[in-house]
This record gives C-alpha cells, structure tokens and sequence, in this order.
C-alpha cells in the first residue's frame, strides 16, 4: 500500500519549520520597523547625551587636510548654538589601542565668537577589540576638559606613557591612562588629541 507523505511525520516537521520561518521572519520585519532609529534620532540622543540636553544640530564639513593624524581620524561635525554660544561636536577615531582596536569618541568644543576655547565634555561613543571600557570612570573623562585656553592653543596633548608615546607629542603633553587599560587609555588619548589638532593645531 502507497504511503500518503502528506500524513509521514518528516513532511508535518517540515511545515511546521516553514510556518515558524514565516512567522519570525514576519516578527523581524515589524520590529525593524519598529525599533529603527534614523540617523537623525541617532544625532539627538548623541548630542543630549554629551551635551545634557536636546538642541537641533546641524552637519558641517569636515576639513579633509586636517581630518587625519597618525593618532586617528575624524568622523563626523555638528554644530549648534544654544544660549547664545557657539558649540561644535566632533566624533573621532583614536587609534593604537587594546590589539590595535580602536576608540571612537564624542568630543564638544565651546566657541568665543568664531574661536574654539575649551574642550566641555567627552563621551565614549563605540570601541573595536575593546575589553576594559568599563575601568574608566567620570575622572578619567574629565580630565579632558581640564586644559586651558592657554594649554590648548600651546599644543598641549594627552599622552598614555613613555612605552606608548607618538613622536608627534609634546614633551609637555599631559599623562592620561588608566592602570590595567593601558592600550584602550592609548586609543581614547588619541581621539581626543585628533580633536584637539584639528582646532589648535595650527596654532602651535
């Protein structure tokens, strides 16, 4: 007697595995679409999370001849006003970290008129082959917005330690690492002196 394959256990397994395909695949699609965050969004919570609160800000260009360093490169450049002062929010890529990963940061520099002035906030935004993020604390970031004006515009950079210093890098750079992260400490000093070139560095 013919065995009917519609009634075999193999068949019924495999309907059932196609309906669970259909299913999640139709699950997957909704919540893409509800889960999904314009580039937009991405920019204001970026910005409310560096700079405390949420104001519009806008692209600029990037400066291609300045945007590159051997320390790291730079990403992206907004730019709003708020209260009447000018700020610019930089997101940069320092490199040479933990297993030669990479550390990419947000970095808000406050204006006087048309002059940068001071570095006001630091923010992790994402690492590469990163392990120890979690060793650096709110003293770790705020020492990044501790140079002054005169600092700034004299070349001062961070620097992790003698084992890792660039050539480029002052004698007078400031010593910024955290113990146990020394690599990642490399990687964040090295997005932020990428800032820090962009703006005063062709003022030394």
């Amino acid at each position: 007697m013919k065995k009917n394959i519609l009634k075999t256990e193999g068949f019924k397994c495999v309907v059932v595995l196609v309906l669970i395909t259909v299913l999640m695949c139709g699950l997957l699609a909704v919540l893409n679409d509800v889960l999904y965050v314009t580039p937009e969004e991405r920019l204001n919570r970026a910005v409310e999370s560096v700079y405390g609160k949420s104001v519009e800000a806008e692209e600029l260009t990037i400066d291609n001849e300045r945007a590159e360093t051997t320390m790291g490169r730079v990403e992206k450049l907004y730019a709003f006003t708020d209260e009447g002062v000018y700020y610019e929010l930089m997101q940069t890529t320092g490199l040479n970290g933990y297993k030669n990963g990479t550390v990419t940061m947000w970095v808000l520099v406050c204006f006087e008129g048309d002059v940068p002035v001071a570095i006001r906030n630091v923010q992790v935004d994402s690492n590469e082959k990163q392990t120890l993020m979690s060793s650096f604390g709110s003293d770790f970031y705020q020492k990044y917005t501790s140079l002054t004006r005169d600092q700034l515009e004299n070349g001062t950079l961070f620097k992790t330690g003698t084992s890792y210093d660039d050539e480029s890098i002052p004698v007078s750079a400031v010593t910024q690492v955290v113990s146990g992260a020394t690599r990642s400490s490399n990687a964040m000093n090295n997005a932020v002196n990428t800032a820090i070139l962009y703006y005063w560095g062709d003022l030394t």
